[in-house]
């Protein structure tokens, strides 16, 4: 995820003269104006910073983790403050950690290697409570000072310029006595009762999908209607929920139109992707759509069915006033016919 917008171009005078880049020349040794160069391009091209990092963790207490995290082609860590961050749940504020070059002595440990663009997080001695997402960020250099931060901090307050985050790196520390638990997946289809006093045209049923059961809460949710991937009209939990002091569950809701779930047969399945800490594993259940019942239920297929015999029956109607229209011009024909041999027998005589 990226911060907003690109970063400032440093103010250079007269950047079209000859004589100007002589005397920046003589001033700025050519690492600085690479540095400069670089980011005028940035700016003018519209690129938006790109943080990677490595991928989730699952670990034991004691243990010693290491995450990765690295700028996307394009950039360097060198036009950049490296910095990693942490946040126990979604919605909390965010903790500061360690930024680049800082001489820790505890057991967070960063290692920048400019050269492979890559800047690492050690954790050592793990602890239950070192269980949290892991972020990255990159600012610009000289944002951050040393008195910016605090323990318990919101990204817009630890710094004083943009950072631009990345996706963040899940780690959990397993707790003792519990083990590694996949979860356990139902759909449960529609109420009966749902959407009867809206209107015919937003009605909507919803489809709810339930994970539970499982440990640790390293999951992701996706649906797929008829097999095709969905996402409209879906609303999925943030984080798992703590059922007790084991399990965790998930839930996560599909809305569709009266018309898919009144169509037999057509399939919507809840996929669950669940990781051990070595593999991802899919678990998933489906439910079909039903046939429609009671007066007020149109089906797709009862929909098609009465719009094929509209336009049969107006066809038909349009085949009837035709004939009917020529019926009467031949009754006008035989009327008028008639008239005229009465006028010349009346002449004749």
């Amino acid at each position: 995820m990226g911060g907003p917008g690109p970063p400032q171009t440093p103010i250079i005078s007269n950047p079209g003269s000859d004589v100007g880049l002589i005397q920046l020349e003589d001033v700025l040794s050519t690492d600085m104006f690479s540095t400069l160069l670089y980011l005028s391009l940035l700016l003018h091209s519209g690129l938006t910073v790109v943080v990677l990092q490595s991928g989730d963790q699952v670990s034991l207490p004691g243990l010693t983790v290491n995450f990765e995290c690295s700028m996307g082609p394009g950039f360097s860590m060198g036009s950049y403050t490296m910095l990693w961050y942490r946040q126990n749940q979604h919605g909390a504020l965010l903790e500061f950690l360690t930024k680049e070059y800082d001489q820790t002595e505890g057991r967070f440990q960063p290692s920048l290697e400019t050269s492979k663009n890559n800047f690492s997080l050690q954790i050592t001695g793990l602890l239950l409570n070192d269980s949290s997402t892991y972020y990255c960020a990159a600012s610009h250099s000289d944002a951050h000072r040393p008195h910016s931060h605090t323990n318990n901090c919101h990204r817009s307050l630890c710094s004083y310029n943009e950072a631009f985050f990345g996706a963040g790196t899940k780690l959990t520390v397993l707790e003792p006595n519990l083990e590694i638990t996949e979860p356990t997946v139902k759909v449960l289809p529609p109420s009966e009762k749902e959407c009867q006093k809206q209107k015919d045209d937003s009605r909507k049923k919803t489809i709810v999908c339930v994970a539970s059961g499982f440990y640790p809460d390293h999951v992701s949710v996706e649906w797929k209607v008829n097999g095709i991937n969905e996402t409209n009209g879906v609303a999925t939990d943030n984080d798992a929920l703590r059922e007790g002091n084991k399990f965790y569950r998930i839930t996560s809701r599909l809305s569709v139109s009266v018309e898919d779930w009144f169509t037999p047969g057509k399939s919507f399945t809840c996929i669950v992707k669940f990781f051990d800490g070595t593999a991802t594993t899919s678990h998933e259940d489906t439910v079909v759509g039903v046939q429609g019942k009671g007066e007020n239920v149109m089906t797709r297929e009862y929909y098609l069915k009465i719009s094929q015999t509209a336009k049969l029956s107006y066809a038909l109607l349009i085949v009837k006033s035709s004939l009917y229209g020529a019926f009467v011009a031949f009754l006008v024909w035989k009327l008028q016919r008639s008239a005229r041999k009465t006028e010349q027998l009346r002449a004749e005589v």
